[in-house]
């Protein structure tokens, strides 16, 4: 239905341009009679007045007829109507199309963004009584009438943090990002902003999020000691970088400002548990020496690299821990310990029993190839802490 009435408007518009245009031409035809009267009376008076002769007149009046008469062919000219060009009708067609467009479409899209920002205190009442069951279309119309808000009246930090956690629901984090951003601008100090901030960073970001959220908790405990959000996530953020002492700290803290009996109590209790026992399993150290015999050292490409590494001593391949030195250091001691592992989830400490390797590799890859030099290997049980001397020697050559 609204294309054939941009159709039937367009052919309204060729219409119209072509009867303004008829219009035109009868007006020149008229001027041009107006002015070969005018003329010719003119002629015939300087006749009659003996101004001009009788062949003067008629020579005159022959080069008159013929102006007219050529004026007139050039005006018939012009009003005959070409065949349309087929492109016509379609290029108005699509500058209405497009007018249309602009103008009910932004119109409509305005007249949802009043909408919603009529509703927004019935939707704001909704959405803080309701919480977990609001439909992400009511969301998504309360969070567009506070967009609409905040357009006329930017400079409110609350309004900005709601609207942070509503894109954070909508799982629109580049716009929840930029919110929390503005709203920390306007108050910097706003303890409840800090800590949503930092738990969204901690939820939706890397390694460069989990720093800027660790900042923004030191500045709410720098606000409020014991405040407990900010002690918990510091706990955590801390325990997720391997500072186990500092979450233990942190954590402690927590628990003597739990209340006995609190369902949060048990679990701080066994994250600071969790802590100290990664804490005595990073203190788990192993030291490796490893030397060479002086006739083997010539032997030693340049260049070359010495892996020390420990595997399971069931045969397992993957390293549970693993250093790289260059070669030309040896004889070298080197210590061993869960932050050398290759894995998250595969560590020294989750070993009952270590078996200690060194190799030294030519072409930079640990993995086992000809012509590499290796120790022999040894098994020892896992303990606090170990030393081991590996000797690499020529019977441990691999023929090419």
């Amino acid at each position: 239905l609204t294309l054939a009435a941009l159709v039937i408007l367009a052919v309204i518009v060729v219409l119209l341009a072509r009867l303004f245009q008829r219009k035109q031409d009868i007006r020149r035809d008229a001027e041009n009679q107006q002015w070969y009267q005018q003329r010719l009376r003119e002629l015939e008076d300087d006749n009659d007045n003996g101004r001009l002769s009788a062949e003067e007149y008629q020579q005159a009046k022959v080069e008159l007829d013929k102006t007219y008469v050529t004026d007139s062919r050039n005006i018939e000219d012009e009003v005959r109507w070409l065949p349309a060009k087929p492109w016509l009708p379609m290029l108005l067609l699509v500058v209405i199309s497009v007018g249309f467009y602009a103008g009910f479409g932004s119109w409509s899209l305005q007249r949802q963004a009043d909408q919603a920002l009529q509703q927004l205190p019935e939707l704001g009442k909704t959405v803080l009584q309701e919480q977990q069951q609001v439909d992400a279309e009511t969301l998504s119309t309360f969070a567009l009438g506070l967009r609409q808000k905040l357009q006329r009246q930017g400079d409110d930090p609350i309004a900005w943090w709601i609207y942070a956690g509503l894109m954070t629901d909508l799982q629109q984090f580049d716009q929840a990002n930029n919110a929390f951003e503005r709203s920390l601008k306007l108050d910097p100090d706003r303890v409840g902003t800090l800590i949503s901030y930092a738990r969204f960073l901690l939820q939706n970001g890397g390694a460069d999020a989990n720093q800027k959220a660790a900042q923004l908790l030191a500045r709410v405990l720098r606000l409020e000691p014991s405040n407990i959000d900010a002690l918990s996530l510091s706990g955590f953020v801390a325990f997720e970088n391997g500072n186990y002492q500092q979450a233990i700290n942190a954590w402690q803290q927590l628990l003597q400002l739990t209340p006995d009996g609190a369902a949060r109590r048990s679990a701080v209790e066994q994250a600071i548990a969790d802590a100290e026992q990664r804490m005595q399993q990073d203190a788990q150290q192993l030291t490796v020496t490893v030397e060479v015999s002086e006739s083997l050292r010539d032997q030693i490409p340049a260049g070359a690299t010495l892996f020390v590494y420990v595997t399971a001593a069931d045969g397992a391949p993957m390293p549970a821990a693993v250093k790289r030195v260059p070669a030309s250091s040896l004889p070298v001691t080197v210590t061993l310990s869960n932050r050398d592992s290759m894995l998250p989830d595969y560590r020294m400490s989750s070993l009952s029993q270590w078996k200690v390797q060194a190799r030294v590799s030519a072409d930079d890859k640990i993995d086992a190839a000809a012509g590499d030099l290796n120790a022999e290997a040894k098994v020892i049980k896992a303990k606090e802490s170990a030393t081991v001397t590996l000797q690499l020697s020529e019977q441990t050559v691999q023929e090419k």
